[in-house]
C-alpha cells in the first residue's frame, strides 16, 4: 500500500534523501501560487453568494489546497535513492545444512531446507533471481563447519552441529578486502557449539556489512519428547542385568505412561512404561534390561512418540551395553559353619563368575579354608598384610566378633574399601554389628548405619506365631522404592512382576537391630510394621570412598532356598546380584576410562589409563601401549603419555571418525619390565543427535544477530525485501538515481479529494 502511494518503498525513502529540481523557478512558483491565492481571496472576497464569512472561508481553504497541491509538479520534486553498480559487488548467501534443517515443519515446503530452496529458488518469489541481477553471489553451506558451494540446488540437511560463529567467520575471511554488500543467512537458529555467534556479527558491523537473517521452522511445536541421555552401567557382568540411566524431557501435559523399548537391531528386547512429569521438566529414572548374548553390543533405546509429534529424530539414542565374564574374587570369612554360610556359600560357588573363598572358624586357632589358589594362602585365617587382601575385590564378614581381628586388621578392611575399591558387606548374626563389638572400630566408619550398643539384644528374638505353617513364618523382606530401582534386588526386568516374586519370598527368622541409616547411604530392604515390632532396615548400601559398602541384617535368607522350589533362582540371584553390585567399582591393576563409552564422530575420545600397584598406589613411570581396532578391522596405535599432575595416570586421546563400535586394548609394563595387566574396552561412535534438542526456531538468538550486524530479521514471507535492501542501501561505493515525485500518486488522491470535498460541502450549504 505504501508504494502505491508514495510510488518508492518504504526503504527508499529512508536510504534516499527528497530534493527539488526547479532551480531558477522555484522563485517564480512561489510568486505564481502567492498571485493565485490573492486573485482567489478577492474573488471570494467579492462574491456575494456564500451565506456566512465561515463558509466563505472553508470553500476558500479547499481551493487553496488544491491550487497549492497542482503547484507541486512545478517544482519537479525527486527522490534522490542508492543503488549498485552492477555486478562489481559481492553477496554472499549462506545456508543452513545441518540436521535439523530436515524435521518437517516448513510452510512452504516439507521441511526446512525446502522452506530455504523456496525463499532463494521459487520462480516467482526466490530472491536469487533478483540478487543475481545487481551482484555476483557466492553461496555458502554449513553445519559444524562451513564450505563453499558452487549452487544451493542440491543442499541436503545432514550436518550432526550447527555453528553460526564458523558460517559468518567463514565469510568474513573469505571477503576480506573485497566489496561484500551483504550477507544472507538462512537457519533455524539453532546454534550448538561453544562459540559466540554475537562476535562475528559485530565485526560484519564494524567492516558495514550488513546481514539479513531469514528464520526458519516453527517457534514450538504442539507435543515435543526428548530423549536426551541414556547412560549404562559401565561394565555389566554375564548373565546379570544392565543399569539403563535415561533422561528424558516432554514439553507439553503427559496424561498416560510412556513406552521405553531397546532395539538389537529391528527387533524390540524389552519394553518399559514410564510415567512423564511434561511441561517442559525433565525426568531420569532407570530401565533394567537383561542382555540376550554376551559380550560388547550395540543397542538403540527408543521413546514413544506422542501424537502429532514433528521432530522425531530425537525419541531414540544408540547405546553401548558391555557383558563380559571377569573374575570377581570374593572372600567370606565366618564365625561357625552355620546355615546361612552353607547357602550363600552355594550360590556363589556355582556363579561361573565369582571366584569364592571362604574361610570359616572350626575351634581355637583353626580355620576351615575352602577355593585358595595355594596351600599357604589364608593359612592364619583373615589376611595379614594388604598385598593379600588386596587380590580380592569383596569382602563379607559373618557372625564373628571384632575381637577375632587385630586393629590393623581392621583398619586394614576400612583401607581395602577406601583405596582399593572393594566391596564390603556384612551380615547378621549373634557376634555382628553391635553385638560382635564392632561400634568405634574402623568397620564402624565403613558400615551404610550407625551401630547402636544400646540395641544390642541378650536372647535372640523370635519370629514365630503358632498358628502359622513354616513357611508362614517370620517377617517379611520389604524391598523399598530406591530398592527395587537397584540391580541387587531385580528378580524380573516387568516392576509388576518383580514385586510379586519379592511379596511371595519365605519371611525370614533372624535380625540385627541396627542405628540409624548414615547420610548418603540407602536403604534397599527393611522388616515393615508387623505383629513382631515396628519397621527396621535389613539392607542398607553406600558408596565408601572408591568402593562400595554393604549391611544386611539377617541371617535366614536361607529359608528363600529351604522353603522355595529346587528350581527356584531367587536366592542365587539375590546373592550374586548383591556381590556384583559390591564389586562393581573395584577397579583392576590396569584401568582403563572412557568417560560415557559413547561418541559423534569427530568427537575426540578422552582414554584415560589408570595403573595401580600391589598396595593400589598409583604406579608411575609404566610403559603403556594402547590400540585402537576399528569395526573394519584398521588399527591406531595410541600416543600414550603420562599425566604430570596425576601420578599412575595415562592419557591417549584421539578422534574417530568411523561409525561402529570399535575396541580399545591396553598393555602396561612398569619401569622395570615387568607386566603389570592388560585392559579391553569397547566403545561406539555414532550421532549423538545433538541437532534435535530443543529444535525450535531461536527467532530472537537471530533477530539479535541482524540488528547487530545492521541488516534485519525476516520470516519466509517476508524475504522477498532483502534485495531491494541491499541494493539501495547506501555505502561508499553507491552511485545514485534521481526519481521524479511529480506523478505522486497520492498527490492526485488528495487533489481529488480536496475538490470533492468541496463540492460536497457547496452543495451542502445549497451553493450552486
Amino acid at each position: 500500500m505504501f508504494e502505491n502511494l508514495f510510488k518508492f518503498s518504504r526503504l527508499q525513502y529512508a536510504e534516499g534523501e527528497l530534493g527539488v529540481q526547479a532551480g531558477a523557478w522555484i522563485a517564480g512558483a512561489g510568486v505564481l501560487l502567492l498571485g493565485l491565492l490573492a486573485l482567489y481571496g478577492v474573488v471570494y472576497y467579492l462574491t456575494n453568494r456564500y451565506t456566512s464569512d465561515r463558509v466563505r472561508a472553508v470553500s476558500f481553504g479547499l481551493r487553496a489546497a488544491v491550487l497549492a497541491l497542482l503547484c507541486i509538479p512545478l517544482l519537479e520534486p525527486v527522490l534522490v535513492t542508492p543503488d549498485v553498480v552492477p555486478d562489481e559487488n559481492f553477496v554472499a548467501v549462506v545456508v543452513d545444512a545441518s540436521a535439523s534443517m530436515s524435521i518437517p515443519d516448513g510452510t512452504h515446503g516439507p521441511t526446512r531446507l525446502d522452506d530455504a530452496a523456496h525463499v532463494l529458488l521459487d520462480p516467482a518469489d526466490g530472491i536469487l533471481d533478483p540478487l543475481d541481477d545487481h551482484f555476483k553471489l557466492r553461496y555458502y553451506l554449513f553445519d559444524g563447519s562451513a564450505r563453499r558451494a558452487d549452487s544451493l540446488g542440491g543442499a541436503r540437511a545432514e550436518g550432526p552441529a550447527t555453528n553460526l560463529s564458523a558460517a559468518l567467520g567463514r565469510v568474513l575471511d573469505d571477503f576480506r578486502g573485497l566489496p561484500l554488500r551483504g550477507v544472507v543467512l538462512l537457519t533455524d537458529g539453532g546454534d550448538n557449539s561453544t562459540a559466540v555467534p554475537r562476535n562475528q556479527a559485530d565485526a560484519l558491523r564494524a567492516a558495514d556489512v550488513p546481514l539479513h537473517v531469514v528464520g526458519l521452522g516453527r517457534e514450538g511445536f504442539r507435543q515435543e519428547r526428548e530423549l536426551l541421555d541414556v547412560t549404562v552401567s559401565k561394565a555389566v557382568e554375564e548373565n546379570t542385568g544392565a543399569e539403563i540411566d535415561v533422561k528424558v524431557r516432554s514439553w507439553r501435559g503427559e496424561p498416560q505412561a510412556v513406552a521405553f523399548r531397546v532395539l538389537d537391531g529391528g527387533a524390540v528386547v524389552h519394553e518399559e512404561r514410564r510415567r512423564l512429569k511434561g511441561d517442559g521438566l525433565i525426568d531420569q529414572f532407570t530401565l533394567f534390561f537383561e542382555p540376550p548374548a554376551p559380550g560388547a553390543r550395540e543397542y538403540r533405546i527408543e521413546m514413544e512418540t506422542a501424537e502429532g509429534e514433528l521432530n522425531t529424530a530425537n525419541n531414540a539414542l544408540p547405546m553401548l551395553v558391555d557383558t563380559r565374564r571377569d573374575t570377581l574374587r570374593v572372600l567370606y570369612f565366618e564365625g561357625h559353619l552355620r546355615q546361612e554360610f552353607k547357602f550363600v556359600k552355594r550360590a556363589l560357588e556355582d556363579d561361573q563368575v565369582v571366584e569364592f573363598t571362604s574361610v570359616a572358624r572350626t575351634g581355637t586357632g583353626k580355620v576351615y579354608r575352602q577355593g585358595i589358589r595355594r596351600p599357604d594362602e589364608l593359612a592364619g585365617g583373615f589376611p595379614s598384610d594388604e598385598a593379600e587382601l588386596f587380590d580380592f575385590k569383596a569382602v563379607i564378614l559373618g557372625d564373628i566378633e571384632a575381637g577375632h581381628f587385630t586393629p590393623g586388621q581392621l583398619q586394614m578392611i576400612e583401607t581395602f574399601v577406601r583405596v582399593r575399591g572393594g566391596g564390603f558387606l556384612m551380615l547378621g548374626g549373634r557376634r555382628s554389628f553391635a553385638d560382635g563389638d564392632y561400634a568405634n572400630t574402623p568397620i564402624a566408619d565403613l558400615l551404610p548405619v550407625a551401630l547402636d550398643p544400646a540395641r544390642r539384644t541378650v536372647l535372640p528374638p523370635r519370629f514365630a506365631l503358632p498358628d502359622r505353617e513354616p513357611a508362614g513364618q517370620g517377617f517379611r523382606f520389604a524391598p523399598t522404592a530406591a530398592g527395587l530401582e537397584t540391580p541387587i534386588l531385580k528378580l524380573s526386568p516387568d516392576e509388576a512382576e518383580n514385586r510379586r516374586l519379592w511379596a511371595e519370598v519365605p519371611g525370614l527368622t533372624s535380625i540385627n537391630y541396627l542405628g540409624a541409616v548414615k547420610p548418603g547411604a540407602v536403604v534397599l530392604a527393611e522388616k515393615p510394621e508387623d505383629d513382631f515390632g515396628g519397621r527396621e532396615p535389613l539392607l542398607a548400601a553406600q558408596r565408601y570412598g572408591r568402593g562400595r559398602s554393604a549391611a544386611l541384617a539377617t541371617a535366614s535368607t536361607w529359608r528363600w532356598q529351604m522353603l522355595l522350589d529346587a528350581d527356584d533362582a531367587r536366592h542365587e540371584r539375590f546373592w550374586r546380584q548383591l556381590v556384583r553390585w559390591l564389586v562393581a567399582s573395584a577397579p583392576a591393576p590396569v584401568t582403563v576410562d572412557l568417560g560415557p563409552r559413547r561418541f559423534a564422530p569427530g568427537d575426540e575420545v578422552p582414554v584415560t589409563v589408570t595403573l595401580f600397584d600391589g598396595r593400589y598406589g598409583p604406579l608411575t613411570g609404566a610403559a603403556v601401549e594402547a590400540v585402537v581396532v576399528a569395526p573394519s578391522g584398521a588399527e591406531r596405535v595410541l600416543d600414550v603419555r603420562e599425566a604430570l599432575t596425576e601420578p599412575g595416570t595415562y592419557a591417549a586421546p584421539f578422534v574417530a571418525d568411523e561409525e561402529g563400535l570399535h575396541t580399545l586394548a591396553v598393555t602396561a609394563r612398569d619401569a622395570a619390565g615387568v607386566p603389570v595387566g592388560t585392559a579391553t574396552e569397547p566403545l561406539l561412535i555414532r550421532p549423538d543427535g545433538r541437532e534435535f534438542y530443543d529444535a525450535t526456531l531461536k527467532r530472537a538468538l537471530l533477530e539479535d544477530l541482524a540488528t547487530a550486524a545492521g541488516g534485519a530479521y525476516h520470516a519466509p514471507d517476508d524475504a522477498g525485501a532483502i534485495p531491494e535492501a541491499l541494493r539501495t542501501r547506501r555505502t561508499s561505493t553507491s552511485i545514485y538515481h534521481a526519481e521524479y515525485l511529480w506523478d505522486l500518486p497520492l498527490l492526485f488522491l488528495l487533489i481529488l479529494v480536496l475538490l470533492t470535498a468541496e463540492w460536497f460541502y457547496r452543495r451542502r450549504k445549497g451553493l450552486p
